[in-house]
């Protein structure tokens, strides 16, 4: 079984930055990444690792340590608000975060040939929400994409789980890149899959 590891940063709201951005990691040693928020968190005595509240050299510091070994793998969405033109989307941020998640999610989930677990910050989506994204993907993936593995589906907190606080920092730095136009942290990492949306308008 695959895990998959999700975070976001930005805002859904119609106001605010104009990029909104959902990233996710998949990753074969998790133990050796564990390691990583472990040692950091104890050397920089934090709880957690939280990608806002670090510095630039921090975030450097982590992020080449991710890269001493080739066992991991992000992708990311990056949504332009300004062209997502049904602004009944945006009266519920679940419905646009379900919306936007499934483009994500589906070239993961068809190109796996495994079962999939998806975790998520459990801050991300309001609790009313939790089995409306799960309930959403498993029918999108069983009834338009021919999925016939099992796919799960759980929240947890990022203070109890170090893969997800690797996806904050992931996020973090890929929103730095198209809201402040920083590319330096963004060029470390490694990303398997980008998609921005709409991809026909996007930026422009």
């Amino acid at each position: 079984m695959a895990d998959i590891y999700v975070d976001e940063s930005g805002d859904l709201g119609e106001n605010g930055e104009r990029f909104f951005v959902i990233a996710l990691i998949v990753a074969k040693k998790q133990n050796r990444i564990k390691n990583i928020v472990k040692h950091f968190c104890a050397k920089s005595n934090i709880p957690e690792i939280k990608a806002s509240k670090l510095s630039f050299p921090q975030k450097q510091d982590i992020i080449n340590k991710l890269n001493i070994f080739d066992d991991h793998r992000i992708s990311y969405i990056v949504v332009d608000k300004k062209h997502i033109n049904n602004t009944k989307l945006f009266e519920d941020k679940n419905l646009i975060y379900n919306y936007i998640f499934q483009h994500l999610i589906k070239p993961i989930i068809k190109n796996d040939s495994t079962d999939l677990e998806i975790i998520l910050d459990n801050h991300s989506i309001k609790v009313k929400s939790i089995n409306s994204l799960s309930e959403y993907i498993k029918i999108k993936a069983y009834a338009e994409w021919g999925v016939t593995r099992n796919i799960y589906m759980q929240y947890m907190d990022s203070r109890q789980c170090k893969m997800l606080q690797i996806a904050d920092v992931a996020a973090n730095c890929i929103y730095g890149r198209y809201v402040y136009g920083k590319d330096n942290l963004y060029n470390l990492l490694k990303i398997e899959k980008s998609i921005k949306f709409p991809r026909d308008k996007f930026n422009t």
